[in-house]
């Protein structure tokens, strides 16, 4: 009998992956450098790139690294005599190149994959604040999607993706400009469009929240509130957990206060932390910043 230990799946490697890159990107990065062979089929080799672009575009700006591993796995899947991974390596090189300052690379691109590319980058340049470039590509990506080719499942997924990355980054740049904090609304607005389209409940009722968020940073109270409030509905209409419950309430209770309803603030604030003492101990690690801008 072989004691020899069995090598990690794909999948085993991109959920492990993805759980530890946020606070270990380096690390994750080489990781993926040693372990492209596990990548054996082109359906494997689409997440995977995902994830190679994410982590040595937008952690660790090793635009040019990126390329060269994606690269390796273009030689690699050649040297098996297969020519259908072409496409994800493609939009990964031309997206590192883009976010590397190269404005040509993406014009090879079909239409469809330069939509999802701009998207990608313009999460990529934000997370590295480079706001103008950010919000510019994804002002191309949008017009770009305005094609009748770009109208795709996976250029629209891109968009929604895209823009709630986006919104989410300029809501929290202190000194944003009125050009930036316009940006951040036409991309929360983007996002909760194109999810409605493509994602499922879950994606709507979080791209509301989104918008609900981006308003209330505009300061736009009673718009956040109809956001808000949308976001309730969601939840409500699909039996959402206490985790999702908290949010929404959470923040049309923060919207309200905006809009100087104390009424209606001290009413969903209980409901929102009536719900937060249902959440597990995990879940309230990511509700710690509203459970205290909902006061003591």
């Amino acid at each position: 009998m072989s004691d020899a230990v069995p090598e990690m799946t794909v999948d085993a490697f991109l959920k492990t992956a993805w759980s530890d890159h946020g606070d270990h990107p380096h690390e994750v990065a080489e990781r993926i450098a040693t372990s492209l062979h596990l990548v054996q089929t082109p359906e494997q080799l689409a997440p995977f790139a995902r994830l190679l672009t994410h982590v040595y575009g937008e952690h660790l700006g090793r635009w040019d690294r990126g390329v060269e591993l994606l690269e390796s796995l273009r030689g690699q899947f050649a040297a098996a005599g297969s020519t259908a991974a072409a496409g994800p390596i493609d939009l990964g090189v031309a997206m590192l190149r883009y976010g590397n300052g190269d404005a040509s690379a993406l014009e090879a691109l079909p239409e469809v994959d330069r939509v999802c590319a701009l998207a990608s980058a313009s999460s990529a340049l934000a997370g590295r604040d480079e706001f103008p470039r950010a919000i510019a590509a994804y002002e191309q990506a949008l017009d770009t999607a305005h094609g009748a080719a770009a109208a795709s499942a996976s250029a629209m997924r891109a968009l929604a993706a895209g823009g709630n990355s986006l919104a989410a980054l300029l809501e929290a740049k202190s000194n944003r400009s009125t050009s930036q904090t316009e940006a951040m609304l036409v991309a929360a607005q983007a996002a909760l469009l194109y999810w409605k389209q493509v994602g499922t409940w879950l994606e709507e009722e979080r791209a509301e929240y989104r918008l609900a968020r981006s308003r209330l940073q505009a300061g736009q109270s009673t718009a956040a509130v109809q956001s808000a409030q949308r976001c309730v509905a969601v939840c409500e209409r699909n039996g959402a957990p206490a985790f999702e419950q908290f949010f929404a309430h959470s923040v049309l209770a923060s919207s309200h206060r905006a809009a100087g309803d104390a009424a209606s603030f001290a009413a969903h604030r209980e409901i929102a932390l009536s719900y937060f003492e249902q959440t597990s101990e995990d879940e309230r690690k990511s509700c710690e910043t509203e459970r205290n801008e909902l006061g003591s």
